[in-house]
Parts: C-alpha cells; structure tokens; sequence
C-alpha cells in the first residue's frame, strides 16, 4: 500500500501539469490556425495604434489628418501590390522603384511638358514598365537566377535611362487632374474622400477575390507554395511567374503617375521611398517570402499601420531617418515572430 500511495502521488501531480502544457500548445496551435486564416494581431495594432495617435497627437482624428493618413497608406498601398503578389510566388522585387520612377516621369514629361493625353501616357508607361517586368520574370525562370538580383540590375537599368533622359533634373509639373486624384482636399462624387483612396478600395477588393476565388489565384498561390507539385498540377509555372512580374510592373509604373501628382513633380528617384516602405508594409501585414501564405488584405493593415506610425512620430518631431529605423525594427520583430512560429510549428 505505501509503495502504490509513493507512486500514485508524483503521477497525480504531474497530470494536471502536462494537461497544462497540451492545452496550452492547442490554444496556441488554435490562435495560429485563425491568425492564418484572419490577421487579428494587424487589426488589433491598427486599431492601437489609432488610439494612441489620438490621445497623443493634437488634431490626430480631425477629417484632414485622417484624410491625410488615407491619401499616403493609398498610395504606399497601390505601390505594394505588385510587390505582394511577387513575395507570394516566391520572389522580392527591387525593381519596383523604377517602374514607379518611369510612371512619374512620364506623367510630368509627356502628359505634363508634351500635353500628350493620359491615355497616351498610361499606355506608353504600361508598355515599358511591363516589358520590363516580364524580361525580369522569364529572366529569373529562365535562367534560375534570384529575383533579388536580376530585378536590382532592372531598376539601376530604369534608373539610368531615366537620368539620361531627363539629365538628372526635375521635370515640369504633371497634369493638374493627377494633382487633383491625389489631393487630400479632393471628393468623388460629391463625397469629401480623396479619389486615390476610393481607387486603393476597390482595387483591394478585386484584388482581395481574384486571390481567394478565381483559378488565377489558386495558380497563384500554388506556384509560390511548391513549383514541382504545381507543375504536376498543369500549371505552367513560368508563365505564372513571367506574368506575375509583368503586371507588378506594369501596375507601379501606373502609380507612379498619381506618385508625381501627389509630389507635383517627378525625379529619377520619384520611387525610391516605396521601395522599403513597400517591402515593410508586405511583411508586416503578414506575408513572408517563401511561404505562399498571405494575401493582399494583409499588405492593406501594414500599410495603414506604417502610416498611422510614420504620422504619429512625424507629430513628435522625428525626421525620415527614424521612420527608415522604425522600419527596420517592425521587419525584424516580424521576422523573428514567423521563424519562430515556424519552429514551433515544425517541432509539433
């Protein structure tokens, strides 16, 4: 009897101690599965950081600001789709700078200087951009070189002939209806929300049902998540992988006409602030390179969050350089997160 009672003990005690530990690891498990599904923590923070920019930020709330904050996270929005849907099959893009330089020099030269009409433009900043995108994309699949350094060389490419056509100077002003979509005083139909914010909705919400409910997107995402399978499947990867780039720079060279709107004027360099801003606002809504898990809602909360941010430290005195800083930390505090979610993932 003692012997049973000295065994009996320790076994009780340790069961509600490892019953602890397995109901935490499935809540864990669970708030994983959902976060996946639903991304609560970047609802959650854009919602606290709100809060806190209006307790501490005079006018934080007022209609400008608010319109202000809307018109900046549209356009570091629009200019992060592309890069979205490239991180999702598998890639980064650093050529999105350029693309968005070639749109905002060609708004301010050829329908600001020329008078040429924006239909012209946008069909001339389509064609190259999305040339370029494509060469970038069959290049990468080609020849099976990184992404990361084929669309750098693309971007100093774009880059460079800009500088030579423009020899390094800032053009004249875009057209005056540029200036007006990106204005923070602008209205649509007769509502006061800047157009570009209306464009950035409805472009999130196509964008959010192409990839959750069309075929397109299920190539999509098969192709970032595993290119042998999706191959098995009948997908032509390289196609999707070509195209992906294609429209990625196509649609930020046609952002980059509202970019040189919403400055009134255009450099070679028009795109360079949403090359990391962009990178931030993909990885801190949630979609990590490599994984094919994310989507664009996700790059919608980063963007806002970043900007509710920037705002808030803009109100407090801090300058660019302690923006690119935030920047820095937020990716990191993510990157460390998702490896260490995966670990565990993989350890169960």
């Amino acid at each position: 009897m003692t012997s049973t009672s000295g065994v009996s003990g320790p076994v009780t005690q340790e069961r509600p101690v490892a019953d602890g530990v397995r109901g935490a690891r499935a809540l864990g498990h669970a708030f994983a599965a959902t976060q996946q599904r639903i991304p609560l923590i970047q609802m959650v923070a854009v919602l606290a950081v709100f809060a806190w920019g209006a307790v501490g930020v005079p006018g934080f709330t007022g209609h400008s600001a608010v319109m202000s904050m809307l018109v900046l996270a549209s356009l570091l929005g629009l200019a992060s789709v592309g890069q979205t849907l490239v991180v999702l099959v598998g890639g980064l893009d650093l050529a999105v700078a350029g693309y968005l330089s070639v749109g905002a020099v060609a708004a301010a030269q050829l329908a600001g200087k020329h008078h040429w009409s924006l239909t012209a433009t946008t069909v001339v900043v389509i064609a190259v951009t999305g040339l370029a995108g494509a060469a970038s994309g069959w290049v990468c699949q080609r020849f099976g070189v990184q992404p990361l350094v084929v669309t750098l060389g693309m971007y100093s490419i774009l880059t460079s002939g800009i500088l030579i056509l423009t020899d390094g100077k800032i053009v004249d002003p875009p057209p005056a209806v540029l200036s007006e979509w990106t204005s923070v005083a602008g209205s649509t139909l007769g509502l006061q929300v800047p157009p570009v914010v209306v464009i950035w909705a409805v472009v999130s919400v196509v964008l959010g049902i192409v990839l959750a409910r069309t075929r397109i997107g299920r190539q999509l995402y098969a192709t970032g998540a595993n290119p042998r399978a999706a191959a098995l499947m009948m997908i032509d990867v390289g196609r999707v992988r070509v195209l992906v780039f294609a429209f990625a720079g196509a649609l930020a060279g046609v952002v980059g006409m509202l970019v040189a709107g919403f400055a009134s004027g255009a450099t070679p360099n028009s795109g360079d602030p949403y090359l990391f801003s962009g990178i931030a606002a993909v990885v801190v809504g949630g979609t990590m390179i490599g994984t094919a898990r994310g989507s664009y809602t996700r790059t919608v909360l980063g963007a806002l969050l970043l900007t509710e941010l920037t705002t808030i430290l803009a109100g407090q005195g801090f300058e660019e350089g302690d923006n690119r800083i935030l920047y820095g930390l937020a990716l990191l505090l993510v990157v460390t997160a998702y490896g260490r979610q995966r670990r565990l993932n993989e350890r169960v």
